[in-house]
Order: structure tokens, then C-alpha cells, then sequence
């Protein structure tokens, strides 16, 4: 990335918010407030906060805002515009990621024994 700005990509449902599996499109977790306090260091440090999500932009704003969560955009990083639709961003926090490691053969054990942080596949 050529911008000095660095830029996390924080994932709404399982990271920002509790997340119990997919209800309805209104229907959130309560916000974490470990999250909160560490995206509010983040942004103290300079950091750039793009909220990614498989929801609308449109369905978690007004989430956002009414609880506080640090945020500069939502499924965009504008920084970096680009044709696809992940967001550009030095780190990618998420609680269904699984980092590359550099040799696949030793990640298949990684990804088919995967777990998010609560136990849920």
C-alpha cells in the first residue's frame, strides 16, 4: 500500500458485535466492548477503520453511529478505490479468518479443524 495511513478492515458480525448465527437482516449482536476499546486505540493511533461485512452498508450505519463504534467507512475503503469488493487494508480482522501461511498443505489441517473464537464452525 503506498498510502502512510495504515487501515484495519474489522468485520461487523462475530468481531464488532456478538454474533449467534444469521437471523434477519435488522437483527445484531450486542456490541463488544473489548472491540471498542481497541478500535478506539486504533483510531488514536491514526489508524483508518473500514467496518466490512457481508450486510448493506445501509443495514449497519445507523448501528455504527447509535453505539459508538469508531468507523470512516463500511465495505469501502475510498483510499483505494478498486473494481472488487473487499476493501483494501493493511490488516483484516475477522472471526472466520484463517491467515495463509505460506505452505497450503500444512493449512488444510488449519482449515478443515477450523473454529471461530466461540466454538462455531
Amino acid at each position: 500500500m503506498s498510502n502512510k495511513q495504515l487501515t484495519i478492515a474489522v468485520d461487523f458480525d462475530g468481531v464488532i458485535v456478538d454474533y449467534d448465527g444469521w437471523k434477519s437482516s435488522q437483527d445484531f449482536g450486542s456490541p463488544r466492548p473489548d472491540v471498542l476499546e481497541a478500535l478506539k486505540v486504533l483510531r488514536s493511533d491514526g489508524w483508518k477503520i473500514v467496518v466490512h461485512s457481508c450486510r448493506a452498508s445501509t443495514e449497519i450505519a445507523r448501528y455504527l453511529v447509535e453505539n459508538c463504534v469508531p468507523f470512516d467507512e463500511i465495505n469501502q475503503n475510498s483510499s483505494f478505490p478498486t473494481g472488487g469488493v473487499k476493501p483494501v487494508a493493511t490488516v483484516y480482522w475477522d472471526d472466520r479468518a484463517c491467515r495463509y501461511s505460506g505452505d497450503a498443505r500444512k493449512d488444510l489441517e488449519i482449515i478443515r479443524n477450523f473454529r471461530t473464537w466461540n466454538a462455531r464452525r
